[in-house]
């Protein structure tokens, strides 16, 4: 899941213009999916419970190849944050169970700050479908990535704020405030209970 992330964030931009970055998206969101359920596949009904939420995303996104899928865009975004955010709770609830500090655990907590930022970004295309001119866009947007809603994402749990994209509609202005909180407080929280474990960790290896 990791993996595909990086490759959905970092090489989808870099190899878009040999490709069809549409369809080269659809695949990095597939395969987060599907490793997604699988990686909660612990007990037997999350990835039942998983895959019925996924399939309304994943059927609507390929076959808006084929098709218009028209105002069925805003169902696809719609179980897309769903999704995202069941496996972000799980997730949490796995990495916040442990007692030691394991690469699994780190990597665990780095999908999960990658997947908030995905989560957003469906988010923010369902304001901007329902309530067009939720965003302020740079003058040259048609000809940039139809992912810029996703870089906007990033930048907003990052808190780097570059400005050049600015949410404009109540909803939009609610969710990036929300989105900004929500990513320091998970890094707060998130590295003093690293810190609590290692320690506790250390203290056992002594006793």
């Amino acid at each position: 899941m990791l993996i595909a992330l990086f490759g959905l964030m970092l090489l989808q931009p870099l190899i878009s213009y040999f490709v069809d970055i549409q369809f080269l998206s659809n695949l990095f969101l597939s395969l987060i999916f599907l490793s997604g359920i699988f990686a909660i596949s612990i007990k037997k009904h999350h990835p039942i419970i998983a895959t019925l939420i996924s399939l309304p995303f994943l059927i609507l996104m390929w076959l808006s190849h084929f098709v218009d899928i028209g105002g069925y865009e805003n169902i696809k975004s719609f179980f897309g944050m769903l999704f995202l955010l069941y496996m972000i709770i799980l997730l949490l609830n796995h990495i916040f169970r442990q007692d030691e500090v394991t690469k699994e655990v780190i990597f665990g907590a780095l999908v999960v700050y990658l997947l908030m930022g995905l989560m957003w970004s469906f988010g923010y295309d369902l304001v901007d479908s329902l309530i067009p001119g939720s965003f302020k866009y740079p003058e040259n947007f048609s000809k940039l990535s139809n992912n810029l809603l996703t870089y906007f994402s990033f930048v907003t749990l990052t808190t780097l704020g570059y400005g050049d994209i600015t949410p404009v509609s109540p909803p939009a202005l609610a969710m990036a405030i929300t989105q900004a909180i929500t990513g320091q407080i998970y890094l707060t929280v998130l590295i003093a209970q690293l810190v609590g474990i290692k320690i506790a960790q250390q203290m056992r290896k002594k006793n």
